[in-house]
């Protein structure tokens, strides 16, 4: 017996219960994305992680993991965004560095909390 989602096509599935799973992390628990999280310890890793599934970065910072936390997280971010933006254009290349770090503290919608 073959699985159903091998005998024919993505676009051949014709409703919602057909189609395969996109989000295979959905299906874990919460608990489970927890601790995958809590693995995850490079700022820029973080940033990535949180972008390419906003709903679990969102459980991160709710959860208070230290890594989503930390002001260089939200560094990291804005480092991420400005890649993604540019890169659709052409390319950047954006180091976290000491003048970084001073842009981004002195800016006026930067917080303790990010």
């Amino acid at each position: 017996h073959t699985h159903p989602y091998m005998s024919r096509s993505p676009r051949a599935a014709r409703t919602e219960e057909d189609a395969p799973p996109t989000d295979w992390l959905a299906e874990l628990p919460p608990e489970l994305h927890l601790r995958i999280l809590e693995g995850v310890d490079d700022f820029s890793d973080c940033a990535a992680f949180s972008l390419a599934s906003p709903r679990l970065g969102l459980l991160a910072l709710r959860s208070s993991l230290a890594r989503f936390k930390d002001p260089l997280f939200a560094v990291a971010m804005r480092l991420q965004i400005a890649q993604q933006c540019v890169g659709s254009v052409g390319t950047v290349s954006v180091t976290l560095s000491e003048d970084t770090l001073r842009r981004y503290a002195a800016d006026r919608r930067a917080s303790a909390d990010h």
